[in-house]
C-alpha cells in the first residue's frame, strides 16, 4: 500500500516538474522574445501594418508681371493594388470599374508576390475620395504633381521644362528650381488587420510647398512679339528668329522670343530645340554694332557731330581687301549721313580715328564679350579676339559688326544703355521670388531631418535668394550728352535713312538696321547667300520707354536686307506694344510717313 502511494506521489511530482519545466521554457522564451527580439518584431509589425510615403511638395507657380499663371502643378494620383491582402477581387473590380478604372485579374496573378501593382495613373482627387469611402481592403493611393503650361508654346524658352524627377532642366524652371521645388518629407500610413488604412498622417501641404516666381515678362507683350515674329519666320522660311523687348531704364525683360520653339508640356525629342537662341546663340551683328564705334568716338572727342568724312566713292582698299558700300555716297558725308546710309567706309574711318585700344575698351564697356548676368541658364559670352591679337582687318571689320560674335541679349542691352542716357543695366527676367514664412522654414528643417534619416539627397538648385529683384546699374558707359547725340543719329536713321520702314504712326523711333554676311560652313569664307538681318530700335526716339530687337537668321526670298525684312517686323511689334503700354504719342508730324 505504501509502495503504491509512493509511486503515485513520484508520478505526480514528475508531472508537476514537467509542467513547471514547460512553463519555465515558455517564460524564458517570452522573456527572450520581449527583450532580445523586441526590435526585430516591432519592425516586422510596422512593415505589416504601415507604409512609408514621401510627400512631394507642390511646385510653385510661375507668374507673368500681371499675375497671370504661366506654369502650375496639379495633384494627380496613382491607384495600386496589393494582391496579398485582397479578399474580394470581384468587389474591388466592380468599385474600380464604376469609377472608370479597368483591372485585369491576369495582371494581378502575374504580380502575386508583390504588394504593389499600379492599375491606373493620373486620376483626380474626387475619384480617389469616392474609392476611399468604400474602405476596400488592398487598394492604395500615391499622389504626385503634374506640371502644366496653360499658354502652350508661349514663353517656352523662358519657362523651360522639368525632368521626370520633377527638377527643372531649362529656363526659369532650372534657374529657380530650389525655390520652386519646396520640400519633401516622409509620412506613415497605418493599416488594420484587413489592410484598410485607419490612420494617415496629416501634413499641411502649404507648409512644404514651393515658392511662386513672378517674372517681368508680360504675357500680352510676349504674345504680340511672338505672333509678329512667327509671321516673318514663316514668310521668309528663316532658320531662326529672335525678338526681345526691354525696359531700358530698369533693364527688365518684358518679352523674349526664340523660334523655332516647342511646347513645354510635350515630350521633347530634339534637345537642340531647347536652346534659347536669344541668349545662347552667337551671331555677327552687322551694322547695328556701329553705335559702339560712334558712341566711343564722340565720348572721347575723336570725332565731332559736325565732322565730314570722304567716302572714297563707295570703294575703299585696306589691307589688301576692298570694302564696298551698298549705298554709295559721292564726295563727303556727315556723321548723320554715314549712319543714315549705313556706310561701312565711313565707319572704318571713324574707328581709325578712335584707335584699336580705345575701340576694344568701349566694346567691353558696352558689355560685349561678357556675361550679362541674366537670370536664365545657358547664356553665351560671345566672341572677341584680344586686341593684342588683332590684325590689319580686325578694326575695320569689327567697326561695322563683322569679325565679332554677340548674343541678341548683349545687343539690345547695349542699345538700352544709349536709351538710358549712357547707363548699362543688368537685364532682369525675374521680378520676385515669394518669401517663405515661419511655418515653411520650420517645415524645411523637419523635412531636412527626415530626408537625412532616409538617406535622401537634396534637390539640385542654385539657391537663388527670395525677395524682389531690384534694377541694378552695371556701369556708366558714356555721358548723357554723348548718349543723346547717338539717339539723335538713330532717330535720323529712321526718318531719312535705311530704317524708314521702322516708322510707326504717332511715335518717333530711333534705331539701326543690320545686314551681316554669314560664314559659309563649307568654304569657310563670307557667303553671298546666307545673311543675318536685324533691327534694334527705341520708342520714343529721344525719351525711350521700350527698346526692341528683331533678328531674322537666313531669310529666304528676293530680298535679304534688314530694311525690308527686319524693320517692318519691328514696326508691327512696336506699334502694338506702345499702344498696349499706353506710351504717350510724341510725333506731331505723322504725315512724314
Amino acid at each position: 500500500m505504501v509502495r503504491r502511494n509512493k509511486k503515485r506521489i513520484s508520478r505526480k511530482t514528475v508531472l508537476v516538474l514537467i509542467i513547471l519545466a514547460v512553463f519555465f521554457l515558455l517564460f524564458a522564451k517570452l522573456v527572450y522574445v520581449q527583450i532580445f527580439l523586441h526590435g526585430k518584431i516591432n519592425e516586422a509589425v510596422k512593415r505589416m501594418v504601415s507604409r512609408k510615403n514621401i510627400k512631394i511638395s507642390k511646385r510653385g507657380d510661375i507668374l507673368d508681371s500681371r499675375g497671370k499663371i504661366l506654369a502650375s502643378s496639379i495633384e494627380k494620383y496613382t491607384v495600386f493594388l496589393d494582391p496579398k491582402i485582397i479578399e474580394d477581387f470581384d468587389k474591388v473590380k466592380s468599385i474600380l470599374s464604376e469609377n472608370g478604372i479597368k483591372v485585369k485579374e491576369k495582371s494581378l496573378n502575374e504580380f502575386r508576390k508583390t504588394s504593389y501593382v499600379p492599375v491606373v495613373f493620373n486620376i483626380d482627387a474626387d475619384t480617389v475620395d469616392r474609392i476611399k469611402n468604400e474602405k476596400l481592403k488592398g487598394i492604395g493611393f500615391e499622389s504626385r504633381y503634374l506640371r502644366q503650361y496653360p499658354e502652350g508654346r508661349l514663353l517656352a524658352h523662358i519657362l523651360g521644362i522639368i525632368g521626370s524627377d520633377g527638377n527643372g532642366l531649362e529656363g526659369i524652371e532650372k534657374t529657380c528650381n530650389e525655390s520652386l521645388s519646396g520640400d519633401s518629407i516622409m509620412t506613415r500610413a497605418i493599416r488594420d488587420g484587413r489592410g484598410c488604412i485607419i490612420q494617415d498622417e496629416f501634413i499641411d501641404k502649404t507648409r512644404i510647398c514651393g515658392r511662386n516666381v513672378k517674372l517681368n515678362i508680360d504675357r500680352t507683350l510676349q504674345f504680340i512679339a511672338e505672333q509678329e515674329l512667327r509671321r516673318a519666320f514663316e514668310k521668309y522660311k528663316a532658320k531662326k528668329a529672335i525678338c526681345i523687348i526691354q525696359n531700358p531704364k530698369t533693364g527688365k525683360i518684358l518679352a523674349m522670343v526664340s523660334l523655332p520653339d516647342f511646347n513645354s508640356s510635350d515630350k521633347i525629342k530634339d534637345l537642340g530645340i531647347l536652346r534659347n537662341s536669344a541668349i545662347s546663340d552667337i551671331y555677327e551683328p552687322g551694322s547695328t554694332f556701329k553705335i559702339v564705334a560712334v558712341a566711343a568716338a564722340l565720348e572721347l572727342g575723336k570725332v565731332k557731330f559736325t565732322d565730314s568724312f570722304y567716302l572714297e566713292d563707295g570703294k575703299y582698299k585696306i589691307a589688301g581687301h576692298t570694302i564696298k558700300d551698298d549705298h554709295k555716297i559721292k564726295g563727303n558725308a556727315s556723321l548723320s549721313g554715314i549712319m543714315e546710309q549705313s556706310s561701312n567706309i565711313g565707319m572704318i574711318k571713324i574707328a581709325q580715328k578712335l584707335g584699336s585700344g580705345n575701340f576694344y575698351g568701349y566694346i567691353r564697356k558696352f558689355g560685349f564679350y561678357s556675361l550679362t548676368g541674366v537670370d536664365l541658364p545657358g547664356e553665351a559670352r560671345g566672341l572677341l579676339k584680344d586686341v593684342k591679337n588683332w590684325n590689319a582687318l580686325s578694326l575695320p571689320a569689327i567697326s561695322f559688326g563683322q569679325g565679332i560674335g554677340v548674343t541678341g541679349l548683349q545687343m539690345i542691352n547695349a542699345f538700352s544703355a544709349i536709351a538710358n542716357d549712357g547707363v548699362l543695366m543688368k537685364p532682369l527676367v525675374i521680378e520676385n521670388i515669394g518669401k517663405a514664412d515661419a511655418a515653411t522654414k520650420a517645415a524645411s528643417t523637419e523635412s531636412a531631418i527626415a530626408m537625412h534619416a532616409m538617406g535622401t539627397k537634396e534637390k539640385p538648385g542654385n539657391g537663388m535668394a527670395e525677395g524682389v529683384f531690384e534694377p541694378k546699374e552695371i556701369r556708366r558707359v558714356v555721358s548723357i550728352e554723348t548718349a543723346r547725340r547717338v539717339k539723335k543719329l538713330l532717330k535720323s536713321v529712321v526718318e531719312f535713312g535705311t530704317g524708314r520702314s521702322a516708322k510707326i504712326s504717332g511715335y518717333t523711333v530711333g534705331g539701326k538696321t543690320g545686314t551681316a554676311q554669314k560664314v559659309d560652313p563649307v568654304l569657310k569664307t563670307y557667303s553671298a547667300k546666307y545673311y543675318t538681318v536685324s533691327f534694334c530700335g527705341m520708342v520714343p526716339a529721344m525719351e525711350p520707354e521700350i527698346v526692341i530687337l528683331v533678328i531674322i537668321d537666313e531669310p529666304k526670298g528676293s530680298s535679304y536686307y534688314a530694311a525690308s525684312v527686319a524693320s517692318p517686323v519691328f514696326a508691327n511689334i512696336a506699334k502694338r506694344v506702345a499702344e498696349y503700354l499706353g506710351i504717350k504719342k510724341d510725333d506731331k508730324n505723322e504725315s512724314s510717313f
